[in-house]
């Protein structure tokens, strides 16, 4: 008797053991840190998706522009008066209509029956105090200068808002459908005493539940959404994946649903698994962005020879495993204004070009010089290596400057550097995306350093200036051509942005153009199959 209660005993200690997974292993706090809680795991037939996210973010205050996956999780909390939708068209969101006066200055925004996920309507006087609050200076607001062009705001009753500006501005509206622009709730703000990182509320299809720093970033669907057939999943958990390999190990193995930034090199084998799904666009951009304070640089002969020495499918091959398109052009995507055919191929790769400009500069040998990127993000450094070998056949060495990516930010920002490898896409759909490129003056993080030139400056302020399509588009053709031909930016190639998922997942969309980092809006049609 006593002998077959021990080996019973020892049977329930056997499966316990099984059952709580330790069978006699270490656990390991480090890696356990790093992955979600998995105990919902295949839960996603309910309605509850994990998205593995490539970054944490720094700030989850709405006015903050705080790269791909802060906007992801903004996009599923909060609302502005209009968005791009998935087709990336700009469309009605808080705002049910607005209209523009016929001095082409005054928009009126009539609200719809929205609800802020505390159970508040959604009021005039939130969208007043949302704008006032990005004007304030101490709050850091990314685009606040682009909507310093707001004179006053008045709401004239609940439901209706008026906003004046202090001349016409074509692109105004698209500056309203930036995850930077969401209407925040006038009292809650308060109540928290103007700080929304710690729980962020909004309008949106979900509502928060908790951030657990390092770890995951939890909402749920908020049955109040104005768009009442909107919001399908019950929950979404983002968790933190800096490393790409670990993210991408964690989409095989199931862990999660759907993540992004797919890395190049990972991306065919996503696509050709049965199990999952890639969905790639070419939006962001590569490009090489000079000093134009000093010589070589200063001299625009040496920048378009720079420009057609480089042959674009060896920074694709080297930096993207081939995965990419090259651009010889303007980083202008085709539908946006701007674009135009015949400059799809102006600095087409010609090395004999490339030399007789050269000399004609002064340059018949080559001249030395530093190329700025850096080694925290390989596809960074790649394509300063591809430049480097490159140029090297027309005379010009190389040396390259690869710091950590915070410091090469601040060298970037401060124009420390002869020229620097940059990735980065247009804000907005609307042509004065290249105000933030070529708007004269010192370094900032878009522009050439020091360049600037009186006939650019002119035609982005009267392209802002202009509202009526055919004339701004003349604008622009000619902004477009003076650009070419001064070329303070070398534009390298259309980066493959991708988002790779299970092959249960429908409904979200990498959407198209500079738009794929606001993906994340069409969260709110994201369902399990």
């Amino acid at each position: 008797m006593v002998k077959r209660l021990s080996k019973m005993m020892f049977l329930i200690m056997v499966v316990v053991l099984i059952v709580s997974g330790c069978g006699g292993a270490v656990p390991n706090k480090a890696a356990d840190s790093a992955k979600p809680d998995n105990s919902d795991k295949g839960s996603a037939k309910n309605g509850n998706l994990v998205f593995g996210l490539s970054g944490e973010p720094a700030t989850m205050d709405p006015l903050v522009q705080n790269g791909t996956h802060g906007r992801t999780i903004k996009l599923a909390i909060y609302r502005g008066l209009v968005n791009y939708d998935k087709e990336g068209k700009l469309s009605n969101e808080l705002a049910e209509t607005y209209s523009l006066s016929a001095d082409k200055k005054t928009y009126t925004f009539k609200l719809r029956d929205a609800k802020f996920q505390n159970g508040d309507p959604v009021t005039a006087e939130d969208v007043k105090y949302t704008f006032e609050r990005i004007a304030n200076p101490k709050n850091n607001a990314t685009f606040r200068n682009e909507l310093s062009v707001i004179e006053k705001i008045e709401a004239t009753d609940a439901k209706t808002v008026a906003v004046t500006l202090k001349e016409p501005s074509a692109p105004f509206i698209h500056y309203l459908a930036l995850p930077e622009s969401v209407i925040v709730s006038k009292k809650y703000t308060e109540e928290k005493n103007g700080d929304l990182n710690a729980s962020p509320m909004g309008a949106g299809p979900f509502q928060f539940v908790k951030w657990t720093k390092g770890q995951e970033f939890v909402v749920k669907k908020f049955d109040g959404y104005y768009k009442k057939d909107k919001g399908k999943l019950d929950t979404l958990r983002f968790v933190f994946y800096p490393d790409e390999n670990t993210r991408v190990n964690a989409l095989k193995a199931g862990d999660v649903d759907l993540i992004d930034t797919v890395p190049w090199k990972d991306a065919a084998a996503i696509e050709q698994d049965s199990k999952l799904k890639l969905d790639a666009v070419s939006g962001p951009f590569m490009q090489l962005q000079f000093n134009t304070q000093f010589a070589p640089f200063s001299d625009p002969r040496v920048r378009k020879a720079i420009s057609y020495a480089i042959e674009r499918k060896s920074i694709i091959n080297t930096a993207f495993n081939g995965r990419g398109k090259p651009i010889y052009g303007m980083a202008i995507p085709e539908g946006y204004m701007g674009y135009n055919e015949k400059n799809e191929k102006y600095f087409e790769y010609n090395i004999e070009k490339a030399k007789k400009l050269l000399a004609e500069a002064g340059y018949p040998n080559g001249f030395k010089a530093r190329l700025l990127s850096t080694s925290q993000f390989s596809y960074h450094q790649q394509t300063a290596v591809a430049v480097q070998s490159e140029l090297k056949k027309v005379g010009i060495e190389i040396e390259l400057d690869l710091p950590d990516w915070a410091t090469r930010v601040k060298k970037n920002t401060e124009g420390n550097y002869d020229f620097v490898v940059a990735g980065t896409a247009g804000d907005i759909t609307d042509a004065d995306w290249l105000s933030n490129f070529y708007t004269g003056g010192p370094a900032r993080l878009n522009n050439s350093a020091f360049f600037d030139d009186a006939q650019i400056n002119k035609l982005l302020i009267d392209g802002r200036k202009e509202i009526d399509e055919a004339k701004r588009k003349e604008i622009y053709d000619k902004l477009i051509d003076r650009a070419l031909d001064l070329s303070p930016f070398v534009y390298l190639s259309w980066r493959e942005q991708a988002y790779g998922m299970k092959a249960s997942v429908g409904g979200f969309k990498n959407m198209p153009g500079f738009l794929s980092f606001q993906s994340g809006i069409t969260l709110e049609d994201t369902f399990i199959k």
